[in-house]
């Protein structure tokens, strides 16, 4: 539930109904941050373009490391839905000998984490809580961890979205939903 209104996938019509087909999850139901966008269905698609752009696409940054950027952000931020989501994500991810990383990141703890994992979790954080301060030395720091330039766009863009989604779940008060096994969106 919301702190604003929202439309249910049973009362959707035209392109929402369409939007919620194209973005829920495989046993019908939507989670509550796509819900949160029903009064608009045109911000839904957009939310939902940039997130697949940011996450899903290819790119020379993996969606581990896409998920931990975003663990990290949502963790700053002090959003429980996208850390829990995206937790669950990223434990679908890792090999089995990695899982054990997830609760610590959860928690701040970076210590099992590669050097370039920590570099792009260490900038992401810095984006979060001090944009302005971005400098160079921020970006070579990247490089250094071996990071190309492309790679440190994808970085900053997971990011960016990060912090778009978790003001969208923690403004408009997108509830955790019980019902189904989160972090599966979109399955490819």
């Amino acid at each position: 539930m919301a702190f604003i209104q929202t439309i249910p996938e049973t009362d959707a019509q035209g392109q929402l109904a369409d939007l919620y087909r194209r973005f829920g999850n495989p046993d019908g139901s939507i989670d509550s941050v796509l819900k949160a966008h029903s009064l608009n269905p045109d911000s839904l698609e957009a939310h939902c373009t940039l997130y697949t752009q940011s996450m899903h696409k290819p790119s020379p940054v993996s969606r581990a490391e896409r998920e931990m950027v975003g663990i990290t952000v949502s963790r700053i931020n002090a959003c429980a839905y996208c850390l829990q989501h995206h937790a669950a994500g990223l434990e679908r991810l890792l090999p089995e000998d990695r899982k054990p990383l997830v609760n610590p990141l959860k928690a701040g703890d970076e210590s099992a984490l590669t050097p370039r994992e920590r570099a792009m979790t260490a900038y992401a954080a810095k984006l979060t809580t001090q944009p302005a301060a971005i400098t160079e030395r921020d970006i070579q720091t990247l490089r250094d961890a071996a990071l190309t330039d492309r790679e440190i766009l994808d970085v900053a863009q997971a990011a960016a979205y990060f912090a778009y989604a978790n003001r969208i779940v923690l403004g408009l008060g997108a509830a955790l939903e019980p019902r189904h096994a989160i972090g599966q969106w979109p399955d490819t």
